[in-house]
């Protein structure tokens, strides 16, 4: 154990000692972290433990439902060349656990990433003893890195990114983080900003590779788009309704009225179109529902089953994970949100564009940078400053149906140029796979 781990642990115990009887209450007073902790605090069920002995594990650590989707394409183009071995996941949230669950192959084990604590992360770690370990992104958690290496087991870093807020913290703390990021095997990343950011915190030049993002191919391309039938008999929506989309909107609220805003306003020249909200935070459900009826409208919610029957007085809400995809294919067209506000960040702007949507977003989208902008550049989406900025594009994108096809053939274009980034990730990291 280096000198930095062993400071980094013993200031955490002493921080987690101290403020213990402030936050476990806190976790387990709410679901969404009272149903992993157990779990997360390195009690595995037997089942799980006879499942992981199985064969040699190849361990893929994906955050939530982004990084999960990422690490299926990757371990979808990994599993036949290593049919030897069985894929363990780790997720750490509810909404990503939920998502791997439905989309893993039976053979696959999921587990909620163990908590931040050398004995639970040891613990976990030398029993699930893969021959190689996988981060999607920058999900660096430095008692993982320093259990791997102690038990001498490669880590790589696949479809890496470093955003200028995290480049900033860690630049704080260069030294530590120099000793965390020598015990990585390599780092796929996504781009050179990426890539010359994570040497300048102390990654070793020759284990860094400039790969591109996967998040192109995952991305399904649909020539022409066709609403989901199943879909639409289940909200009963009138297949020739008309619908705007606002998907991802950031979970402090701020988007949730200019959403309702934006859809008044097209509704003065198009009566019939329909709103569907989307929140990043399915749990947000409750609080979107009464600003709807605040606003005068009548909430109706994925989640209790609700029907869409009615949009001149509705507004529905899908407060469910997993199924965006399938809602995207009733608009015309889509807003994705965290983008329109200080410190926005971003969300999945790929997706629509490549299900064959007319996408707009706003400036914030720090996560995508090096997607979001360039998609725009190659006239592949549009960006929006704020809510007026938004009202106009959508409003000539929806008056303007062979604008917004151009848009979709541009932004598709671009996708299929940039394809092909997940076999690089997967050549580097079968360098590290013990045969």
């Amino acid at each position: 154990m280096s000198f930095y781990c062993k400071i980094y642990n013993i200031i955490g115990s002493i921080l987690a000692g101290i403020t213990l009887p402030l936050w476990l209450p806190y976790v387990l007073a709410r679901k969404k972290y009272r149903v992993s902790f157990i779990s997360r605090s390195g009690f595995l069920s037997k089942k799980t433990i006879e499942k992981i002995k199985q064969k040699p594990n190849i361990w893929v650590h994906a955050v939530s439902v982004g990084e999960v989707n990422l690490a299926i394409t990757l371990i979808e183009k990994l599993r036949p060349l290593c049919p030897k071995n069985q894929f363990v996941v780790s997720v750490t949230t509810m909404t990503g656990h939920e998502v791997a669950s439905k989309k893993l192959n039976e053979e696959d084990v999921l587990i909620y990433f163990p908590t931040e604590f050398w004995p639970i992360m040891y613990k976990i770690v030398a029993l699930v003893n893969p021959v190689t370990a996988v981060i999607i992104e920058t999900e660096i958690w430095p008692n993982f890195v320093y259990s791997l290496h102690k038990l001498n087991i490669p880590l790589i870093l696949a479809n890496g990114r470093l955003s200028e807020k995290s480049f900033s913290r860690y630049k704080l703390v260069k030294p530590f983080i120099k000793d965390v990021l020598e015990k990585f095997a390599h780092f796929n990343m996504q781009t050179e900003r990426d890539a010359k950011r994570i040497i300048e915190i102390g990654a070793e030049k020759e284990k860094v590779s400039i790969v591109g993002n996967i998040k192109f191919d995952s991305a399904k391309i649909v020539e022409q788009t066709q609403a989901d039938e199943e879909i639409l008999n289940q909200i009963s929506l009138n297949h020739e309704t008309p619908v705007f989309i606002a998907a991802a909107l950031e979970k402090s609220g701020k988007e949730d009225p200019v959403a309702i805003n934006v859809f008044e306003n097209l509704r003065e020249n198009h009566p019939n179109a329909a709103l569907i909200i989307v929140p990043r935070h399915p749990e947000r459900g409750d609080d979107i529902a009464k600003l709807v009826s605040s606003r005068g409208f009548i909430p109706r919610r994925r989640s209790k089953n609700e029907k869409f029957d009615n949009p001149d007085k509705q507004i529905f809400i899908l407060d469910t994970v997993g199924e965006l995809a399938r809602f995207y294919t009733l608009a015309k067209v889509v807003f994705v949100g965290k983008s329109l506000f200080k410190p926005g960040g971003g969300q999945n702007m790929i997706e629509p564009v490549a299900l064959g949507l007319p996408v707009i977003y706003g400036k914030y989208t720090g996560n995508f940078r090096g997607i979001a902008d360039v998609l725009a550049a190659h006239g592949g989406a549009k960006i929006v400053s704020d809510e007026n900025d938004l009202t106009e594009n959508l409003i000539f994108l929806w008056n303007n149906p062979d604008k917004a096809r151009e848009m979709v053939i541009k932004g598709q274009n671009y996708i299929r140029s940039q394809q092909g980034v997940t076999h690089k990730n997967i050549k580097n990291i079968l360098k590290f796979c013990k045969k």
